[in-house]
C-alpha cells in the first residue's frame, strides 16, 4: 500500500511536466539527481484503520501523511519555485483519483545540507484498499 500511494502521487506528477521526480526511498544522492529542480515524494506516516469484511471482500481503510519536497539551486528566486509548485504540482495533486488528497501545509526552507531551497507540501491522504477474501 505505501509504495503504490508513493508510485500513483509520482506517476501523476510527471504527467503534470514535474520531472525528475524520485521517490524518498531511491537511495539516490541530491548530488546525482537533476541540477535544476527536482521533486520527492516520500511519505511522513501511514495508519491503517479497521478493516470491514463482506462476504468475499475485505477493504482496508487508511490515512497516510505525504511529503513533497520540490528543490531548487539556492541562487533561484523562491517565489520561481512556488510559482512553478503551483502550476505543475498543486494540480496534479488535486486531480489524484481514488484517494482523498488534501494540501495541509505548505513551507520552504533553505537547506544547507544540499544547499539547495526547498519548498515542502505536507498531504493528508485517506484511502480504501480492497482484497478478495480467498487471496489473503
Amino acid at each position: 500500500m505505501i509504495t503504490s500511494i508513493i508510485t500513483e502521487i509520482i506517476q501523476k506528477l510527471s504527467k503534470n511536466n514535474t520531472i525528475p521526480v524520485y521517490s524518498a526511498f531511491d537511495a539516490v544522492s541530491a548530488e546525482r539527481k537533476n541540477k535544476g529542480f527536482f521533486t520527492i515524494v516520500g511519505l511522513d506516516s501511514f495508519e491503517l484503520q479497521t478493516p470491514i469484511y463482506s462476504e468475499f471482500t475485505i477493504f482496508v481503510p487508511y490515512k497516510a501523511n505525504v511529503d513533497i519536497n520540490v528543490t531548487a539551486p539556492e541562487k533561484f528566486p523562491m517565489m520561481k519555485l512556488y510559482q512553478y509548485f503551483s502550476e505543475n504540482i498543486k494540480p496534479a495533486v488535486m486531480e489524484i483519483s481514488g484517494i482523498n488528497c488534501m494540501i495541509k501545509k505548505i513551507s520552504m526552507k533553505h537547506d544547507t545540507n544540499i544547499n539547495r531551497f526547498v519548498l515542502t507540501a505536507k498531504l493528508s491522504v485517506n484511502g480504501m484498499d480492497k482484497f478478495e477474501r480467498g487471496n489473503i
